[in-house]
């Protein structure tokens, strides 16, 4: 099968913008709970707070953002602009501390007013990240690539999250450990200007299709109109797969570091490791499997990797020692990257072009948004329901010992990502050889 090649230009906007990227959200994902909580002082309804609202503004920025950058037609100006007023808004938390914010309240406040301080900054930065990530990156993907290369762009792509997660969980420690919060948050933000900057030299613009004379209320709106959902069918079927993908993700995925290191019992040495293996065996599933796909047709894939998923899903709950975990664990992810190459690049062949940028908004809506909120739930109410005992969280809360129940959870609502994959692939004949 004939596959378009990508520029060098192309591939070092992917590898760097994406990876770089990447390592920014898996700061914000991993460590700035624990900067709210350990250095600031915060409660964890403060991290609860901050999640939800980060997660609102990043789907709203995501759409807004999208659709003004489809009128502008300027990715790159957005893109490379974008990831330099990210990294400026990572640096300014360097300044944020009980005892900067006590200058202007009182001490009785500077703690609360710090941890709003920094939920506030935290959306900022969580705009500026959608704008340049999730909005302006992702389109230049969708626009730069087609249905002969998607899968192996998505096969790369796919493996940054969980190499990012890998760089930061063993990075920061040590460079927080030394130098401190401000430092570290210092560095991180030069990291991300540097790549913006650089970027302006290799970033190839890309040629944006935009819907002309339309208002903006109107292109934002334009897709959640149902005329627009019965036109672009396999678009929303791909976005349905993907949203109950997700969703089951989450069910257990919050939990899984806790399973193992307070269920199981496994040191902080051992599952540290298991996850490493873990993470670097999909990593390596990601990248080589995800150009072939296509070869082996879409929808065999999508049945297989969802088979696979399902049943790492359901033995991870049921096996106990660090090696079997590890075995288990390598193959259950392998068949997880698999699933997000296939459906998202399927939503990329499927993403009307007049409107990229936004669609880039209603993508992160259903992939991010519902299954955060619906996802953890679950998982929370079996935990809750099975009465396994408890233990003492890093924030000196009792809560509940997750159970092996999540996994069987998510093992069934994986299952569930075949009603729309089989209606998917019924009606997409190019995906079938």
């Amino acid at each position: 099968m004939y596959m378009k090649p990508l520029s060098r230009k192309s591939w070092a906007t992917i590898i760097i913008f994406g990876l770089i990227g990447q390592i920014a959200w898996a700061i914000e994902n991993n460590e700035f709970n624990l900067f709210l909580f350990n250095y600031i002082g915060g409660t964890t309804t403060d991290i609860a707070r901050m999640v939800a609202w980060s997660a609102g503004v990043a789907t709203i920025t995501t759409l807004v953002m999208g659709t003004i950058s489809d009128r502008l037609k300027h990715r790159k100006l957005f893109l490379c602009a974008g990831y330099i007023l990210w990294g400026l808004s990572v640096m300014a938390f360097a300044w944020i501390s009980r005892d900067n914010v006590s200058k202007f309240v009182s001490a009785e406040k500077a703690v609360s007013a710090a941890a709003l301080l920094v939920i506030i900054m935290d959306c900022i930065m969580t705009f500026f990240g959608s704008t340049a990530n999730d909005a302006s990156f992702n389109s230049w993907v969708t626009e730069s690539t087609d249905e002969t290369n998607r899968t192996k762009v998505e096969g790369v792509l796919n493996a940054f999250p969980l190499l990012s997660m890998l760089i930061v969980v063993g990075a920061s420690n040590i460079i927080i450990e030394q130098t401190g919060w401000p430092v570290y948050f210092i560095a991180v933000g030069i990291l991300v200007i540097m790549c913006g900057i650089a970027g302006l030299f290799f970033v190839e613009e890309t040629e944006t299709v935009q819907a002309e004379n339309e208002p903006f209320l109107s292109s934002l709106a334009y897709g959640f109109r149902p005329s627009v959902i019965r036109q672009n069918p396999l678009f929303y079927t791909a976005l349905a797969a993907l949203c109950l993908y997700n969703t089951a993700t989450q069910i257990f995925m919050p939990y899984l570091f806790i399973y193992l290191n307070k269920t199981l019992g496994f040191d902080t040495m051992t599952y540290s490791l298991v996850m490493a293996i873990v993470v670097l065996s999909a990593s390596v599933f990601a990248i080589v499997l995800g150009g072939k796909v296509d070869l082996m047709g879409r929808r065999k894939m999508l049945y297989l990797s969802t088979a696979v998923y399902s049943a790492g899903l359901l033995l991870a709950g049921i096996v106990k020692s660090p090696v079997l975990f590890t075995i288990i664990g390598s193959v259950m992810m392998g068949g997880f990257v698999m699933i997000s190459i296939i459906l998202m690049s399927t939503i990329r062949d499927h993403t009307p072009l007049e409107h990229v940028g936004m669609f880039q908004g209603i993508r992160l809506l259903a992939y991010v948004l519902i299954p955060m909120i619906i996802g953890p739930n679950i998982g929370d109410l079996i935990i809750h329901m099975s009465d396994a005992g408890t233990y003492i969280n890093e924030y000196g809360e009792t809560v509940s010992l997750p159970v092996a129940g999540v996994f069987f959870a998510a093992a069934a609502a994986c299952l569930l990502i075949m009603i729309p994959g089989r209606k998917l692939f019924s009606e997409d004949p190019s995906a079938n050889h």
